[in-house]
């Protein structure tokens, strides 16, 4: 499918009712802007900053992409009652400094870093509230915090949850892995690591990231020893509160 062009232009103030279709925006700029109704179909976004202090409520977005070195569905921007149906997002920081609530989103997300709120970094967290991912697909996606996902429901598939209360599974992990000297445990070790995870109840793994995680079948078995007895039901609807 041949798409529009649109290079380096910048979007401020109000948007509302408005309706795009098969476009690349590349290095879209959009900043202390509010976007209201508005729907993009097979829109593709690449290298774009798509929010600086702005709003998106309502919004609808078909068939699109976010990819790119350095795209950003917006830092310090809030999206709420918005759907993303059938969606691609990839990149490391694509969800950095964005609240969504009461949002669904459908498709893939390849690779994203969601973070808590740091008292040191400002506009890092990622904040998903009363949000449904249900038909969501994670791939190698790392949570690192507590207070990422807030009532949503959580992928259908693909994931594995772990109980963590009271830091149990940490503290078993730590326990296990002391005892054992070689390198198989190494993986194990980082995927467990109280610092990167603290207060994360339950654990939550998608199945690509731990399928190419682990370099030897001894590491693999370590992992799921550890686990054993830890984790959870994965039935369809799960939230996570």
């Amino acid at each position: 499918m041949r798409r529009t062009k649109e290079y380096k232009i910048e979007w401020q103030g109000r948007l509302e009712d408005q309706e795009f279709s098969d476009i690349l925006f590349d290095e879209l700029r959009v900043r202390n802007a509010d976007l209201n109704g508005v729907v993009f179909r097979n829109v593709h976004f690449k290298n774009s900053q798509l929010g600086i202090n702005s709003n998106y409520s309502d919004c609808v977005y078909m068939n699109c992409r976010f990819f790119g070195n350095y795209c950003s569905l917006g830092q310090s921007s809030k999206y709420t009652n918005c759907r993303f149906e059938n969606c691609e997002f990839n990149g490391m920081d694509l969800f950095s400094g964005q609240h969504f609530h009461d949002c669904r989103l459908t498709g893939i997300m390849k690779n994203p870093i969601l973070n808590d709120k740091h008292p040191k970094i400002k506009n890092n967290e990622t904040v998903f509230k009363n949000c449904d991912l249900g038909e969501m697909i994670f791939d190698n996606v790392n949570i690192y915090g507590k207070n990422v996902f807030e009532n949503c429901i959580l992928p259908n598939s693909g994931i594995r949850l772990f109980d963590n209360t009271n830091n149990k599974l940490f503290e078993r992990a730590e326990k296990y892995c002391g005892k054992i000297e070689t390198a198989a445990k190494n993986p194990s070790e980082v995927i467990f690591r109280n610092t990167i995870r603290q207060g994360q109840n339950p654990i939550i793994l998608d199945l690509l990231f731990l399928d190419s995680f682990f370099d030897t079948e001894d590491s693999k078995k370590i992992f799921e020893e550890i686990v054993l007895g830890f984790e959870l039901n994965t039935k369809k609807g799960h939230q996570e509160s």
